[in-house]
């Protein structure tokens, strides 16, 4: 994972344009249940652009895959798509498609089903402590 410098006095810190673009992102180790994974693969890749006090910018890329999310949604997860098509049905059935250009809010607690096509990549923002707790978690 690219390093991220601490800052010492509060900056304007650019956001790497090579990773926005998906050009050489890390790849990370896989975090869903084989049991949520209902079709497709889980490869994920993807970097931080920014840890701030707050919070945390990061790109995230997988392959086309549907999986489900049965545990609530630890996190309120702000999505701009940058490629690819994200479809996301929640436990009502109500679906929701987004495109390349499309935000999003994925709300704490949402359940149902995360489905991406296509070279599917985004930028995710999150509350700092919230997310260090949900990686936490996931480590346990």
């Amino acid at each position: 994972m690219e390093e991220i410098k601490t800052q010492t006095t509060p900056s304007p810190v650019r956001m790497n344009p090579d990773k926005i673009a998906g050009v050489d992102l890390t790849a990370g180790e896989p975090f869903l249940a084989p049991e949520d994974l209902l079709e497709g693969n889980h490869r994920p890749r993807g970097d931080a652009l920014y840890w701030g006090k707050e919070l945390v910018v990061e790109i995230y890329e997988d392959d086309p895959g549907t999986h489900a999310i049965t545990n609530p949604f630890p996190v309120d997860e702000y999505v701009m798509v940058l490629s690819g098509k994200l479809i996301l049905t929640d436990a009502d059935g109500q679906m929701q498609e987004f495109v390349a250009g499309d935000s999003l809010m994925v709300p704490k607690g949402f359940t149902g089903t995360w489905q991406m096509l296509g070279n599917y990549r985004e930028l995710i923002v999150v509350e700092r402590e919230s997310y260090e707790n949900a990686l936490k978690a996931g480590e346990e």
